[in-house]
């Protein structure tokens, strides 16, 4: 059961009362801007990368709030844009706030000639690569406007992309849509949910279509497509006529949920009853139009899968302790890489969090494409409701780590399902690190002897449930060979996805020694190791180099930081990026005793130019010869330990060597198009009768 506290939820409030307050608010920014004679001056842009075209008719107060937020927002917006304001023969009321606006291109119809016509005719004046159509009771919240366009950018094929919408008071309006062949026709996902930042709203995904209260297209689509339908004027279902253009031209509608506005949603329609006129009508115009392309080609979503427009789309459901960031060690970046890579590859990737997740959106997604559904830590219970709601959704179970799988198991054993009863295709348990062969070698490291009957017991206990899966993946080829030694099953090797780094200082521009690795718990490898360190090698570099440093990189807990602080010792804690001291540091000291696994951090310093020292353990797993990324010594002789660490860091050449060997075998190891290509046929393989 996860020990992580409650995910804070936003104080919401129902959506009539927030539109009344958000009417109070909109009348005192008229107010304002009329008794205090402020003028709304929008920067001019002579190449413009958006052009925001907002339709105006009446509802004056709103349209303000609108004009008056964008024209604040321009310097955070992260992108030039230009404002056309299209006004469909508003009262003189409403049009007494145009003299007050700056930097507007202003088109005035004498007639309303509805909500498309008016759209096709501000886009007719665009500028910008992009169209951005924006209701004129809307208000975008922060970098909204660049998150759009980088959806464009980061995801091939896009032709529409759309924003994730909240009603005033904060319920969810819709984050992106879909149809089903029903009365309805047209289904807002997550509408009227208390909860906008639920981790299913946080996706950005593939959609059926997008609202154009917030709707960005490329302009030449916009033309190729012939702009809005007026079939569907005045209103009404011709942004959803333009995102099935869209599709069927070839190219994606996306929800960017990193773009969130406030819709007030039809606060500038007059009467309810007129509105529900013009929905009847259009959609039948729009089914007549539409049904044969929505409902008679290909699989229909299936239950509980219904936010994803697309059908075939591989599901991956993934169960670890945690969210995967890369600065958190324990085999996580790894995680971190298989994610991603999974996105990359299309899938529709949930993932679950055992134990712990970021209580923050932002924090979540800080390293993890945006494609990817992170759940809340929620344990058994959490769990339990997703095996439940999400049954025959998913095509791949993957399940990292031993305890994770037995904990999966009882849960879908207490629903009366076994893996292959929830899977669809294929069920992947990976043992990241076999925690048998670490206790082994902590025994033999701590206790100065090991027996070869308890690894073998281990193993077997380990690997008890490992049968149930297609596969098991294992992180490098000594595991493997344990695995297949003492586990019936499958067993399959998917390392590290590194690539070098473009270009890396040399050694004349570095100095000094860097550790990085989490350091949050007594008793982790990482602790054992440094503790032995400043024991036993520290006092002797620092005779030999009076002004050397060395610098911890990673979480620590502070009775740790406290211990370990010394003169030449700097401590920086959790860093959003270890980069920069990688690119700093002359020698990537790893004085572990006792793991399982390969280290990533070995093989990420190694990526970046940066040799190391290490122990005997450590170029085991790897398997690499001396003097290929790193030097091993054994920490049995702390002296030579020591000696080894001041002559990689004094010696150039040396310094050199190691790092070329190093560079040329993560080049052929860690290929990220090998680790993607494998991924793919771990998940994609067909299951042998």
């Amino acid at each position: 059961m996860s020990d992580t506290p409650p995910i804070p939820r936003l104080d919401t409030v129902d959506p009539q009362i927030g539109r009344r307050a958000a009417l109070v608010e909109a009348a005192l920014i008229w107010e304002a801007i009329h008794r205090n004679g402020v003028r709304l001056a929008f920067r001019p842009e002579p190449e413009p990368d958006v052009s925001v075209v907002i339709v105006a008719r009446d509802a004056r107060h709103l349209l303000a709030l609108t004009l008056y937020r964008l024209c604040g927002q321009q310097a955070l917006a992260g992108v030039g844009f230009e404002v056309i304001l299209v006004d469909n023969a508003s009262s003189p009321e409403t049009r007494a706030l145009y003299p007050r606006l700056d930097g507007v291109t202003l088109i005035e119809n004498d007639e309303n000639t509805g909500f498309g016509p008016a759209c096709n005719a501000g886009a007719a004046r665009a500028r910008g690569r992009f169209i951005l159509f924006l209701n004129p009771d809307v208000d975008l919240m922060p970098g909204a406007l660049a998150a759009m366009v980088a959806a464009f950018r980061d995801h091939a094929d896009v032709g529409i992309v759309g924003a994730r919408l909240v009603f005033p008071g904060g319920f969810l309006q819709e984050s992106g849509a879909g149809f089903r062949d029903d009365a309805a026709l047209t289904h807002p996902h997550g509408r009227g949910d208390p909860d906008p930042l639920a981790p299913e709203h946080a996706v950005t995904r593939d959609v059926g279509y997008v609202s154009g209260a917030v709707l960005m297209i490329e302009r030449g689509l916009f033309e190729q497509l012939g702009g809005f339908d007026p079939l569907f004027a005045p209103a009404y279902y011709e942004d959803t006529d333009l995102c099935l253009r869209c599709h069927q031209a070839g190219y994606r509608v996306l929800v960017q949920p990193r773009a969130t506005a406030i819709h007030y949603e039809n606060a500038t329609s007059a009467k309810r009853e007129e509105v529900e006129t013009l929905l009847d009508r259009n959609r039948t115009r729009f089914r007549d139009r539409h049904r044969a392309n929505l409902f008679a080609q290909g699989p229909q979503p299936r239950p509980g899968a219904s936010l994803d427009h697309d059908p075939w789309r591989l599901r991956v459901l993934y169960v670890d302790d945690r969210v995967p960031h890369l600065d958190l060690g324990a085999g996580l970046p790894r995680a971190n890489a298989i994610l991603n890579a999974m996105a990359g590859l299309g899938y529709a990737v949930t993932f679950f969090p055992n134990y712990e997740a970021d209580a923050e959106e932002s924090q979540r997604y800080r390293d993890l494409d945006g494609r990817i559904e992170i759940c809340h830590a929620s344990g058994d219970e959490g769990f339990a409701r997703l095996i439940r709601e999400r049954r025959d959704v998913y095509d791949v179970l993957w399940v990292s780590r031993p305890h994770n799988i037995l904990f999966v198991l009882q849960a879908l054993n207490a629903q009366g399902l076994d893996p292959r009863g929830f899977a669809r295709s294929r069920v992947i348990f990976d043992s990241e690190a076999l925690f048998c062969l670490r206790d082994f070698v902590t025994e033999a490291a701590i206790g100065g002897h090991a027996v070869a009957a308890d690894l073998a017991w281990q193993a077997e206990r380990e690997a008890r449930c490992f049968g149930l899966a297609d596969a098991v993946v294992c992180v490098s080829p000594a595991e493997a060979r344990v695995l297949a030694r003492y586990a019936a099953c499958n067993v399959a090797v998917l390392g590290h996805a590194l690539a070098p780094a473009a270009a890396s200082p040399d050694f004349a521009a570095r100095s000094g020694f860097v550790f990085v690795g989490a350091l949050g718990r007594e008793g982790q490898p990482n602790v054992d190791s440094l503790d032995w360190f400043f024991r036993n090698v520290w006092p002797l570099v620092r005779a030999e180099l009076p002004q050397a440093e060395l610098t911890l990189v990673g979480e620590i807990a502070d009775t740790i930081r406290a211990r370990f602080i010394r003169d030449g010792v700097r401590i920086t804690g959790r860093v959003p990026r270890t980069e920069p001291y990688l690119d700093a540091a002359r020698v990537f000291l790893a004085p572990t005793r006792f793991a399982a696994g390969i280290p990533h951090k070995v093989h990420e310093a190694v990526a970046h130019g940066l040799p190391c020292l290490a122990t005997p353990i450590l170029s085991e797993q790897l398997g690499w010869p001396e003097g290929t990324g790193l030097l091993a010594r054994d920490w049995r002789d702390p002296d030579a330990f020591a000696s080894a660490l001041i002559r990689l860091h004094e010696d150039a050449a040396l310094w050199r060597s190691v790092r070329d060997e190093g560079l040329a075998r993560i080049r052929a190891e860690c290929d990220p198009s090998a680790f993607r290509a494998a991924l793919r046929g771990l998940c994609e393989a067909q299951t042998v009768a």
